[in-house]
């Protein structure tokens, strides 16, 4: 799954993942991680995601011709800078995969970028990419006592799954899942239609393929 195009809405675009960008994502990795997480897990699970640990995994991971089923990487800039990332792939959850056969991970936006629409975006391409590919719900899965993070999923129209967790890290982190059970208005509720310059609804923006 590849993006071709890159998405635009003013000063933010989205665009498919290289593996040049390695570098550049285990940055993002570590700032957005470190700013979203600080307070909510142990400092040692913080201090030990580090660039040098990240590079080499996302090196591995761009660099592989299929990374996983239907796996795509997205990066979004904010007025020409790179800022965060998502990962759209098949559910690796055996928990949810019966409803929602596909996963949105992230997005991961560093905390200067935010509140740009570039959260928004990467929801969108990635949503948007799955769909293409043939998936017709999807889940994503959040710390659950990441108040921010649940509610911009929320805000999405995501649906808190009852019942499903994951416990990750020796039981130091514990994960809770929203869900949407139709991906194309998922789509269209993280990207509205942009607006030409007669005011009038611009043509939705290519799908990833």
């Amino acid at each position: 799954m590849a993006v071709t195009s890159i998405r635009k809405a003013g000063t933010v675009a989205v665009r498919p993942a290289e593996p040049e960008d390695a570098a550049a994502i285990a940055a993002i990795h570590v700032t957005a991680w470190h700013e979203a997480y600080a307070g909510l897990l142990p400092d040692e699970m913080i201090a030990a995601l580090t660039v040098e640990v990240r590079q080499a995994w996302w090196a591995q991971v761009l660099s592989k011709p299929a990374p996983g089923p239907h796996e795509a990487v997205y990066l979004v800039e904010v007025e020409g800078r790179l800022a965060g990332f998502g990962v759209g792939n098949a559910q690796r959850s055996d928990t949810l995969a019966a409803g929602f056969d596909g996963e949105i991970r992230g997005p991961y936006v560093v905390r200067a970028a935010q509140r740009r629409g570039a959260g928004r975006a990467l929801v969108a391409a990635t949503a948007a990419g799955l769909e293409q590919v043939g998936h017709r719900a999807v889940g994503a899965w959040v710390l659950r006592t990441n108040v921010p993070g649940r509610r911009f999923l929320e805000g999405l129209g995501g649906t808190l799954i009852n019942g499903p967790e994951a416990v990750r890290g020796h039981g130091r982190l514990t994960e809770v899942a929203y869900g949407w059970h139709d991906v194309a208005r998922l789509v269209a509720a993280a990207a509205p239609a942009p607006r030409d310059g007669d005011g009038r609804a611009a043509p939705p923006p290519p799908r990833t393929g």
